[in-house]
């Protein structure tokens, strides 16, 4: 409780900030609104970085946006071999960025 996560869903899940007592910090973001989808892998690597700097303790990818896994490969990779994957099933993916 209380760690921020980084939720990557499209936008569709409608979920307040707060959810089971952690921040919900949307992926990616803009001054802390959704914003698009990042253009490639190394894009999306830098902002995970920048978030994951900033204090995000999680990423969450949402199953509207699994296609993520196929078009951000490097990311995908990335995520897969550095952190530990909390939980994965068919509605979510989360990685601890704290390892």
């Amino acid at each position: 409780a209380g760690e921020a996560f980084l939720l990557a869903d499209q936008g569709e899940w409608d979920t307040s900030e707060l959810v089971a007592g952690r921040r919900r910090i949307p992926f990616p973001e803009r001054d802390g609104q959704p914003w698009d989808p990042p253009p490639d892998d190394e894009t999306a690597l830098r902002e995970l970085e920048r978030m994951r700097q900033a204090g995000a303790a999680f990423f969450v990818l949402g199953s509207p946006a699994f296609w993520w896994r196929d078009h951000y490969v490097e990311l995908h990779r990335h995520l897969r071999s550095a952190f530990r994957c909390a939980l994965e099933n068919e509605r979510l993916m989360i990685f601890d960025l704290r390892t």
